[in-house]
This record gives C-alpha cells, sequence and structure tokens, in this order.
C-alpha cells in the first residue's frame, strides 16, 4: 500500500469511475474533477503527487491547467489523457511539462504503471508547511486567533483565518483575486465572487488593528491582486 494521493481529472464519468476504481484497489488516495476549474481548485487546496489531466475537459482543457500548474504547483508530475493522437498535441504538452502522455482508448494496466514509473522518478512533495508566526506575533490554529507579543488576542472567523494564513505563508508575492477565491474559498468559491475578497479582507484589518505592522503590510493592486510585506520590527 502506498500513501500517495491522484488528482483524476476527465469529464467522461465511466473513464473517471474506473480510473478511481483501479487506483484506490491499489492503495492511492484520489481526488475527482469533472472539469478544469474544479481540477484548479483541488491541485490549489489538496497535497497532489501526481495528476491525470484530461485535454478535452470544459471551463478548463488540460492544457490550461498544466501551464497553470507549472506555474503555480511546481513539482506535481502530470499524464495527459486525451483522444488526440497528433504528434503536435503530444509535443504541447511535453512542452508544458507534462511527464506523460496516454491516447485514448488506453489499458488501466498500462496506465497504471505509467503513474508507478513517474512517481518513481518524482520525489515526495513535502506536506503543507507549519503555519507561520509574523514578527510581532504567532497564530493558533486550534482557536483561530492571532496572539501578539503585547499579549493581544484576536479572535477570526473561519475565512478570516484563511485569508491571514494565505497571506503568511506567501509574502512578498503578487496573488491574483481568482487564486485567493480557490484556494481560500474553494468549493463555494465563483467568479463573479471577487468582492468577498476586500470586503474579508477589511474586516480582517479592522480586528487585527488597521495601524499594526501586520496590517499595514497588505495591498491591493486594482487589476491585478493582492499582496502580503511581513513587517520589520
Amino acid at each position: 500500500m502506498n500513501n500517495r494521493c491522484i488528482l483524476i481529472a476527465e469529464d467522461d464519468a465511466s473513464i473517471r469511475q474506473a480510473l478511481a476504481d483501479a487506483l484506490t484497489g491499489t492503495g492511492y488516495t484520489v481526488h475527482e474533477a469533472g472539469d478544469g476549474r474544479k481540477a484548479l481548485e483541488i491541485l490549489f487546496t489538496q497535497h497532489i503527487d501526481l495528476a491525470l489531466l484530461d485535454v478535452n475537459m470544459p471551463e478548463a482543457d488540460g492544457f490550461k491547467v498544466l501551464a497553470i500548474m507549472e506555474k503555480e504547483c511546481p513539482g506535481i508530475p502530470a499524464i495527459m489523457l486525451t483522444a488526440r493522437g497528433e504528434e503536435t498535441d503530444r509535443i504541447k504538452g511535453l512542452q508544458l511539462g507534462a511527464d506523460d502522455y496516454v491516447v485514448k482508448p488506453f489499458s488501466i494496466l498500462e496506465l497504471m504503471a505509467r503513474i508507478t514509473a513517474v512517481l518513481r522518478r518524482s520525489p515526495e512533495r513535502p506536506k503543507m508547511p507549519a503555519i507561520p508566526s509574523f514578527p510581532g506575533g504567532t497564530i493558533d490554529p486550534s482557536a483561530r486567533t492571532v496572539i501578539f507579543d503585547d499579549g493581544r488576542t484576536v479572535a477570526l472567523s473561519e475565512k478570516e483565518f484563511d485569508l491571514l494564513v494565505y497571506f503568511l505563508r506567501h509574502p512578498n508575492r503578487i496573488i491574483a483575486q481568482e487564486e485567493l477565491l480557490i484556494r481560500v474559498w474553494g468549493k463555494s468559491a465563483k467568479p463573479s465572487q471577487t468582492r468577498t475578497i476586500p470586503v474579508t479582507l477589511a474586516r480582517l484589518r479592522e480586528k487585527l488593528g488597521s495601524d499594526s505592522a501586520l496590517t499595514r503590510g497588505f495591498e491591493n493592486m486594482r487589476g491585478i491582486g493582492y499582496s502580503w510585506t511581513p513587517p520589520v520590527i
């Protein structure tokens, strides 16, 4: 048995189910997606060791998902699944970073062997890092509180806490609105919810103290995204 986790991103439910049955039957943990947006949501919120990506998915095709993976989730190996056999498509997938390419219809046993081979070549990914502290305070994840060195303790809502932690884990980087919606709000996120982020961030800053060194690090870059710079104390 193993503890590797596989994403199956395939819009054909029968193929997806057959793959899920085969993988779980040999000890893998499986996450399933029927379209590209769901695949990205899983990639952004779960620990994934390998992705099986159907090229012809709705919302975002396999090539687009692969390109975003390479930028935002580097190190996750991918095998492309497609009914296309054209050399140009295979080359495109490999150029985007795919580790292998399987043309439908394919043998489940052959695909399992390819998965094993790709994982053998790929180092096991580290688990999500612990919630970091920050200059001037610490985080208590069990109580969703921020504890400042001066003794002040601030309780946060679930999403306020998750948003703060995401910024703390990704300092000095511009984070797009879509990334925040998918990674922080997950399944409940909708593309039209862009106002959710500034509203939640405003509440977070108010609770933490708008004049504190921690909250002064937040920056909203209109039309681009958000960033957080750690305070220097």
